[in-house]
């Protein structure tokens, strides 16, 4: 049997091959989101991925099953790119009426304010293939962002802030809501509706149903 100092050999051999495999995996998808901005998603090849980020086939393949595979990959890397700061604001939040309001103003900005709208219009091009290919993989990326909600929710039901929301049903319905507002200025920047009256839009409809005073 092997003895202490080979069992740590091959701890030190393991760890390095993931640290590797971990170094292949993030170029591949900043090569892959370098490629998507280019080309669009659909035009967007795992050779170009492979120029860009200076790799193999092989390393492609080790990791990857797929295009799809690592679109969804970039997917999930671009949600909890954001999932930090969305905690920081719904932690500073005073009360749950706030951190509804900071939840549904995070969410609008991914696709209202210029900068991250761009990333946001990015992943849009491709997000409804992508969840009819992966549903339950898409899922789980997506309660990334609805989970939280749904905390707010069951602290306003708590402290009868929100006294008659159901937290699971209600986050699914105002993610939507408030997704749907984002879907329309990405697919027509030139609308009116900004920021203030897309949040002023969806607590209009949640509140009520919420049971807000």
């Amino acid at each position: 049997m092997p003895g202490e100092v080979a069992d740590r050999a091959v701890e030190r051999a393991v760890g390095a091959a993931k640290a590797r495999a971990r170094d292949d995996v993030q170029l591949l998808i900043a090569a892959g989101l370098t490629v998507l901005r280019r080309e669009g998603a659909a035009e967007m090849t795992i050779a170009d991925v492979l120029k860009e980020a200076g790799l193999s086939t092989r390393a492609f393949y080790r990791h990857f099953t797929s295009k799809s595979d690592l679109l969804l990959a970039i997917y999930e890397h671009e949600v909890q790119r954001y999932n930090p700061l969305l905690q920081r604001r719904l932690a500073a939040a005073a009360n749950p009426a706030d951190a509804l309001v900071a939840w549904i103003d995070e969410l609008l900005e991914a696709g209202f304010e210029p900068r991250r709208g761009e990333r946001t219009r990015t992943m849009f091009s491709w997000a409804i293939p992508l969840q009819q290919e992966f549903p339950v993989q898409f899922a789980a990326i997506r309660a990334a962002l609805t989970d939280p909600l749904e905390e707010v929710l069951a602290a306003g039901l708590a402290d009868g802030t929100f006294p008659a929301t159901d937290p699971a049903r209600d986050a699914t319905f105002i993610r939507a809501l408030t997704w749907e507002l984002v879907d329309e200025h990405l697919s027509d920047p030139s609308t009116e509706v900004g920021v203030v009256a897309a949040r002023e839009a969806v607590l209009r409809f949640a509140l009520p149903a919420l049971g807000a005073a």
